[in-house]
């Protein structure tokens, strides 16, 4: 496997084995930070790094539709996590979870699509160069 490879998809495997751990531990709970849906944003936020991740992997590996593509793979592992956490003692499944993991999914993956197009990594830029 090239090194472009595991540069590109190691990120979101890395942040899918972190968020497979988590759900394994049963009763979790979180701080009260005073926001009555802490668990909705937690679950927004932490698939939202996976979407930002999942995106770059898939730009990066030149795949077509990759804002698609890396949405549809988030969305099948929140959904597969989600029933996951329905088998561990103290946690349970909750589709406004999965729905929570999409936004964020959608929602960072066309900003780091944006992101890249104001700032575009060096990688896109010498591809670029050297098309001229």
């Amino acid at each position: 496997m090239k090194l472009r490879h595991i540069n590109a998809h190691a990120p979101w495997i890395l942040v899918m084995i972190a968020i497979t751990i988590e759900s394994s531990i049963s009763n979790i709970s979180l701080p009260d930070m005073g926001i009555t849906f802490t668990d909705k944003l937690a679950h927004f936020m932490v698939f939202a790094i996976m979407g930002w991740t999942l995106t770059r992997g898939m730009l990066l590996s030149k795949i077509k539709y990759p804002i698609i593509i890396a949405v549809v793979i988030g969305f099948i592992f929140a959904v597969t996590d989600e029933w996951h956490q329905s088998f561990v003692p103290g946690r349970d499944a909750d589709v406004i979870d999965v729905i929570a993991d999409l936004f964020g999914l959608i929602v960072s993956a066309n900003l780091y699509k944006l992101f890249i197009r104001y700032f575009p990594p060096k990688f896109f830029k010498a591809k670029e160069e050297t098309a001229d």
